[in-house]
């Protein structure tokens, strides 16, 4: 056999095998399809370990498709399309179920096939796009014909390979969820050392502690004050979504409002909704609650507030998870903008796609949605089974729920503020990509390339070569240090107090919420996902009348990885830039 003729039958035996693969069974005698992208990167790490025990009950749910995919996809591009008939006209969470969601048909099939295969259904629902069902191990390992390692102690498990599915069914099943225990979530709120905060006026707060920001401080230099001159504070808007698995603490959040003459939080602009019908009280993660909290009503003060409260004993998933859902979800006067401050770790590309999708949802609704970049530089998270958390990574990784092109992914920057002797800030000075170096509480900007999402049409042209979703697309404050955000907290008495400081992009995500707010308030309507118009006043931006400052120095290497550099534009370690309010507010309204 000649040179070409041994490259032939390469080819050819290769094509075999891919074929093999992708097509096994499921079940004996039926041609199945590999679901790709369908069990965490991580999972080889227990690969060998032991094999999960064969008895082991397991709770699953498998999510469906959306239907009528490039319907949703035209849809999406034209309610952003002012020469559309269908610009900014949005559907209600029922319309998106009857036009995107299975059929009561299809959640049939793919329910009666997997009692066939031994299953329990235990509900099938067209509005959360889920079917949920129960078995052990030995059960789901033949039905889906994977392997499911454990960990030595038994303690964390996860399939090894791909979950088959019936060939007829693939088109109709989205992701399987539940053959492993790796999710887990982590907030990006930084807390530091604490400093002394006991004071009753922001400027006593200013001459005891050092330089640091608060409400009024960000009014000053994100130039909001001018728009709160004219009543431009989100009123009417709708309410700001905070998506937390925490409690907060109500007086700490009201001694912030008390301290910084922001309104206090009462049932007409402040509520709780228990997604998971459990009140998980406060879990550790309430610093991340009060933060989201504190910010999205210091930059939309006329705005309400709907905390959904997720509670990571009582979900079949992840809290954060429920919760993001119950906002999207949401028919009962749903919230025109969501605030997502947590990234998550150990879970499948798969996961990630089909998040994407309930924010192609919350994007055909008219909701305006932000996720945290992320505190881990370019390293990003990723599961660590030794320690059973998030850790930063130590290859270039970003926060994939940010990647979505459905949400608008919050970036972080440091800045040495100047105040003057009241302690009064005296406005802007440059900025820089966040990161605070090394070192026990150090952090930086997450942002880099996706691996899961390619590039959406607004992006094109602005980093042509990498063919993939980047992230951040935009950048606000950030460090815990420079300049530190003040908060809502509690004092060495146990009294409700201001403390000082916490940071991370975690700031930024409710912060963002807030300006869409002021958006929509300006526009009279709901305004849907942002990214298409930063986009375009990015590339048109002159430095004076589109209000996006370009951050041009520092980058985001971050634990032994190497990051990226802020230039001139675009670029991956602070998208666009950050935000002259007064300017970005005004000019927002596509011409």
């Amino acid at each position: 056999m000649g040179r070409f003729g041994t490259l032939r039958h390469f080819i050819l035996m290769t094509g075999l095998a891919l074929i093999v693969a992708a097509v096994r069974p499921a079940t004996a005698g039926d041609p199945a399809t590999i679901l790709a992208g369908n069990h965490p990167d991580e999972a080889a790490e227990i690969v060998g370990a032991a094999a999960a025990s064969a008895s082991r009950p397991l709770a699953m749910h498998l999510t469906m498709a959306i239907r009528n995919g490039a319907e949703l996809t035209r849809l999406l591009a034209d309610q952003q399309n002012p020469a559309s008939s269908q610009y900014h006209r949005w559907l209600t969470p029922d319309e998106f179920t009857s036009r995107f969601g299975p059929t009561d048909g299809d959640l049939a099939r793919v329910a009666r096939w997997l009692r066939k295969s031994g299953f329990t259904v235990t509900s099938a629902d067209a509005s959360t796009r889920e079917v949920s069902f129960t078995a052990a191990v030995a059960q789901a390992q033949n039905a889906f014909a994977v392997k499911i390692a454990a960990t030595a102690d038994g303690r964390l498990y996860s399939n090894t390979t791909d979950p088959a599915v019936p060939a007829d069914l693939a088109p109709l099943i989205e992701s399987i969820n539940g053959l492993d225990n790796l999710l887990h979530s982590a907030p990006g709120v930084h807390r530091v050392p604490k400093r002394d905060s006991r004071a009753h006026s922001p400027d006593a707060i200013v001459d005891s502690i050092g330089p640091a920001f608060g409400p009024a401080d960000i009014y000053t230099f994100y130039d909001e004050t001018p728009l709160l001159n004219d009543g431009i504070d989100g009123s009417g808007a709708g309410c700001i979504a905070v998506v937390e698995d925490s409690n907060i603490d109500e007086d700490a959040a009201n001694a912030f409002n008390s301290q910084f003459s922001l309104p206090a939080l009462s049932p007409a602009n402040f509520s709780t909704e228990l997604v998971d019908s459990t009140d998980p009280g406060q879990t550790g993660d309430e610093d991340e609650t009060m933060v989201d909290v504190n910010y999205s009503h210091a930059v939309a003060p006329g705005s309400s507030i709907r905390i959904y409260l997720g509670d990571e004993n009582n979900t079949k998933s992840s809290a954060i998870v429920d919760a993001i859902h119950a906002a999207v979800r949401e028919t009962n006067s749903p919230c025109s903008a969501i605030s997502i401050s947590f990234g998550f770790c150990g879970v499948s590309d798969g996961f990630y796609r089909t998040q994407n999708n309930f924010f192609k949802q919350a994007a055909s609704q008219g909701q305006s949605v932000f996720v945290a970049a992320g505190d881990s530089g370019a390293a990003g998270l990723r599961f660590s089974a030794k320690e059973n958390a998030c850790v930063a990574g130590t290859t270039r990784r970003v926060s994939e729920l940010a990647a979505s092109p459905y949400v608008t992914a919050i970036g972080g920057t440091e800045f040495t503020p100047v105040f003057d002797r009241n302690g009064d800030d005296v406005g802007f000075v440059p900025e820089s990509v966040w990161n605070d170096g090394s070192g026990a509480t150090a952090s930086a900007s997450g942002g880099g390339k996706s691996k899961v999402f390619k590039k959406p049409a607004f992006q094109k042209g602005v980093i042509p070569k990498d063919k993939k979703r980047d992230v951040p697309d935009i950048s606000f404050g950030a460090s815990p240090y420079s300049p530190g955000f003040f908060f809502g907290g509690r004092d060495e008495y146990g009294g409700p107090a201001v403390e000082c400081c916490e940071g991370g992009t975690s700031v930024g995500a409710p912060s963002w919420a807030g300006i869409s707010q002021l958006i929509s308030q300006e526009e009279g309507a709901w305004v849907g996902n942002l990214n298409k118009r930063i986009y375009q006043l990015g590339v048109e931006n002159d430095g004076a009348t589109t209000g996006i400052r370009d951050v041009t120095s520092g980058n985001n290497s971050f634990n032994g990885v190497t990051g990226f550099s802020a230039g001139p534009g675009y670029d991956k370690a602070s998208g666009w830039g950050t935000v002259d309010m007064g300017l970005f507010v005004l000019a927002y309204p596509s011409p």
